[in-house]
């Protein structure tokens, strides 16, 4: 199938350029702390390479209907930032022909099933969580990329502002090391082809919501819910459960507390 091969060529290029790219994160990283903030030209951050360079869009615009006004408050400095601005460099090739494809795979998925008499097959299934594990390693490239700046409501304080806000959430300790861990977890994500022992950790639930929401905390979990395709998602990226009951029990404390 087209989707395989797409997948496993976004797996190859992954792997293969991850050095390249480490390296990038880091002398930002790095030049963040710098007033002079000296870091290099921008790369893909799924290949590697510095021609043909697109914005590809952290949360797809299709998810939250290409709304302009729809924003997500980071949990760091309290700021505001719309979804249709929140994106990192990719080239053309990435984003257009890889990512793109996978986007459109899922939405044909979303389309074609109803929660009321069909589910997805595990293939099906194993592609949804491959699909947000790519939205987590967008996020987590992003926050390296995304100065502190200042708190919303606060004095600006000129040795805070460059630091990237990666290392400004306190479940890393502010530590560039752990930053820089994170992201690695997140690639190897991406470039492990089974998802035998993730499937318990992906609940699709039916919703009748009209509005998009979405909350996420890096490298634990995130909830899409898409009211285009009356469709909700909730999925675990650390944790791994034994049955999907369990994983909807955790799951319905986190959203009853954030929702």
């Amino acid at each position: 199938m087209i989707i395989d091969y797409k997948l496993q060529t976004l797996r190859v290029n992954l792997r293969s350029n991850s050095k390249r790219i480490m390296q990038d994160i880091a002398e930002r990283l790095l030049g963040n702390f710098s007033l002079n903030n000296n870091v290099g030209s921008e790369i893909c951050y799924f290949c590697g390479v510095a021609e043909n360079l697109t914005k590809e869009h952290v949360l797809p615009k299709w998810t939250f209907e290409n709304c302009t006004q729809k924003f997500f408050t980071t949990d760091v400095n309290y700021t505001n930032q719309t979804y249709n601005k929140t994106t990192i460099p990719a080239c053309r090739n990435c984003n257009n022909n890889l990512l793109g494809n996978i986007e459109t795979y899922i939405t044909k998925l979303f389309n074609r099933v109803n929660l009321k008499v069909t589910y997805f097959n595990l293939f099906e299934i194993d592609n949804i969580i491959r699909w947000l594990e790519l939205i987590e390693y967008k996020f987590q490239v992003l926050e390296i990329r995304r100065k502190f700046t200042k708190a919303k409501s606060a004095d600006y304080i000129p040795y805070l502002a460059n630091i990237p806000i990666s290392i400004m959430r306190e479940s890393i300790d502010y530590s560039p090391t752990k930053a820089m861990a994170q992201i690695r977890t997140a690639q190897k994500r991406i470039t492990t082809k089974s998802k035998n022992n993730n499937r318990n950790s992906l609940l699709v639930l039916q919703t009748k919501n009209k509005d998009f929401h979405f909350f996420h905390k890096m490298n634990e979990f995130i909830f899409l819910e898409i009211p285009e395709y009356k469709i909700a998602l909730f999925y675990f990226y650390e944790r791994s459960f034994e049955d999907t009951q369990t994983a909807q029990n955790e799951a319905k404390k986190i959203v009853e507390n954030l929702y």
